[in-house]
């Protein structure tokens, strides 16, 4: 009896062994290192479709509101089809509240859905190494180098054109080298460029102003006609004097206006009058010198360029609701126009459809001869993960390296597909971006827009991007001959501030577990202070003259100067990954 019951022990104590040597490794490394394929449904690594019998996989993903269906669905259907497998969905809310939940499923060991995409929570190192640590999700270092055949063409070929020469999946590695998530890789031209703003040029007709007298740039290297303070300064005062949008009532014009919305901060906008601002990035107040990590907040030139608010804030050239409106409803419609500049990434670029009143003004040459564009080098995220309760963990896999397979793939989630919703440029038709400026090739078209389906209801895609845009082709688009057309006002945007975009630019560290530990919340509380200061300076409720010290003493008792050392060592580990040194950044012509 006792013989019997050891040997149920032994017995039990190897299948508790192997359980949990499985959920410690499931991603397929035997014992000796060498990988083995575990699930016999699975094709060769490569293949279509990936399964021999078809198989159910769930996608748990926040749900939006502008997909009417995500099973009838043309991004659905296309990986079942391509796949051989079907698709089930597993929804949680937008925002904070679906996190919530996600943070509860594993705390709780919950079974999570096969394959995970939160683009923003899932997107954070040290969210995802939690996660890896305490079992919910699996590592993909194996998968990726044995299963990961698309994978590895696609980020082959963005090494060919990286011109930081850094492995990608450096920004998805924890410290010890374990990769949690899978990447989203898009250099979107626009979206790096989205520092910018639109001025209305009925209104510079009324006061008799115009683009030919724009005399900026000059002394920032002759890199294109931009507005010259001085010319910016009385466009704004002669909008406040003046009944420029002609309906008989004075004063309800607004000179110049910014929002919550997309990088359409109006405070971070300004700065870049006197000193580098981050504001369309990852950080708020970096700037770089000398190969060498900098805070801006406290340099003599970001002081000056809050006194630039405070003096723009005490004219009512701008108000306050600017700091807190969701955006610039003003500039989307409504019989008599009020703004005269608009700040922001997205709406500001693509107001009043089919009309020329708003047009590009990015970037403002400020008193002392600063002309900056923040310049937002995109860099993978990974918003993918595997669940340990997968029961098919290597075709699950295989869904997201079939993410790699075709090279208009990253379009599919973001316009639609090829024949329904775009179609490839002409010959002849011109990029969007046409020629950025001297010694900066045109960014060559590759597709144009027929059916805008991002902003609509619709069943075509997720309503999320995700995919490895290698060749950046989303960037490439061709412009319809059409003036009115937003996105290529947009595009004249971006042409008219890439030329400004310092050789030295901040870019996205990567903090080990330790320094997330210990700086979080000193970070956050760091930059909550900055933002609000900047705020409370802008409007005057802080003078810029008599509490700057005391502003400065307050950062120090706060940490900030440690803070500094640590962003400092994380950034010097970023260049140190570096193969050869950095330059401008490239356009997608070179590419």
């Amino acid at each position: 009896m006792k013989r019997k019951i050891l040997l149920t022990m032994v017995v039990f104590l190897m299948v508790f062994s192997f359980l949990a040597c499985d959920r410690d490794n499931p991603s397929g490394r035997a014992a000796t290192g060498a990988y083995q394929v575990r699930d016999p449904n699975l094709t060769p690594p490569g293949t279509f479709p990936i399964v021999r019998e078809p198989i159910t996989l769930s996608v748990g993903l926040p749900v939006h509101i502008q997909v009417s269906d995500y099973y009838d669905n043309m991004l659905t259907k296309y990986f079942e089809n391509l796949l051989g497998i079907n698709l089930e969905f597993a929804f949680y809310d937008p925002g904070n509240d679906g996190l919530t939940r996600l943070n509860l499923q594993v705390a709780s060991g919950e079974p999570l859905p096969d394959l995970l995409y939160f683009k923003g929570p899932l997107g954070n190192q040290a969210r995802r190494e939690a996660f890896g640590r305490a079992g919910a999700i699996i590592p993909l270092n194996d998968l990726i180098e044995h299963q990961g055949v698309h994978t590895r063409r696609a980020i082959a070929q963005i090494q060919s054109f990286d011109y930081m020469g850094i492995d990608p999946w450096f920004w998805g590695m924890d410290s010890e080298g374990v990769i949690w998530g899978y990447m989203l890789y898009e250099q979107q031209f626009s979206n790096a460029n989205s520092a910018r703003a639109v001025y209305n040029t009925e209104f510079a007709a009324a006061l008799g102003m115009d683009e030919s007298q724009w005399q900026g740039g000059a002394s920032a290297g002759h890199r294109g006609r931009i507005p010259h303070w001085d010319w910016f300064l009385a466009y704004l005062r002669g909008i406040r004097d003046n009944d420029v949008n002609g309906n008989g009532i004075m004063n309800d014009e607004v000179p110049l206006a910014g929002s919550t919305g997309w990088h359409a901060h109006l405070l971070g906008w300004l700065q870049k009058l006197h000193i580098y601002s981050d504001y369309t990035s990852t950080y708020s107040f970096w700037m770089v010198q000398n190969d060498q990590l900098q805070y801006t907040y406290d340099k003599p030139e970001y002081r000056d360029a809050l006194r630039t608010m405070n003096m723009l804030y005490r004219e009512r050239l701008w108000d306050e609701s600017s700091l807190t409106q969701g955006n610039l409803t003003a500039l989307n419609g409504g019989e008599w126009p009020v703004i005269g500049v608009g700040t922001g990434g997205g709406g500001a670029g693509r107001p009043f459809p089919g009309s020329l009143t708003y047009m590009p003004m990015g970037v403002v040459e400020g008193p002392t001869g600063v002309a900056l564009n923040s310049y937002w080098l995109h860099t993978p995220v990974f918003p993918w993960v595997i669940s340990s309760n997968s029961q098919y963990p290597e075709a699950a896999f295989r869904f997201l390296d079939a993410q790699g397979y075709d090279d208009d793939f990253a379009i599919y989630p973001r316009f639609g597909f090829e024949g329904h919703h775009w179609r490839r440029s002409l010959p002849h038709e011109p990029g969007l971006y046409g020629t950025m400026g001297p010694n900066i090739g045109p960014v060559h078209p590759y597709m144009t827009e027929v059916v805008v389906t991002w902003g609509d209801n619709q069943n075509v895609h997720w309503r999320d991007e995700f995919g490895i845009d290698f060749l950046n082709r989303k960037a490439s688009m061709a412009w319809d001959g059409d003036e009115a057309n937003g996105e290529y006002r947009l595009g004249l945007n971006v042409q008219q501030i890439f030329p400004f975009t310092p050789a030295e630019f901040p870019i996205h560290v990567v903090y080990t577990s330790a320094e997330n530990e210990r700086w979080d919340q000193t970070r956050v509380e760091v930059l909550n202070y900055v933002t609000q200061s900047r705020a409370l300076f802008a409007t005057g409720q802080m003078d810029v003259e008599r509490e700057w010290d005391s502003y400065l003493d307050t950062l120090r008792r706060m940490g900030a100067n440690d803070l500094l050392a640590v962003d400092q060592a994380a950034y010097a580990r970023l260049r140190a990954a570096t193969t050869r040194m950095w330059g401008p950044p490239p356009s997608a012509g070179d590419r």
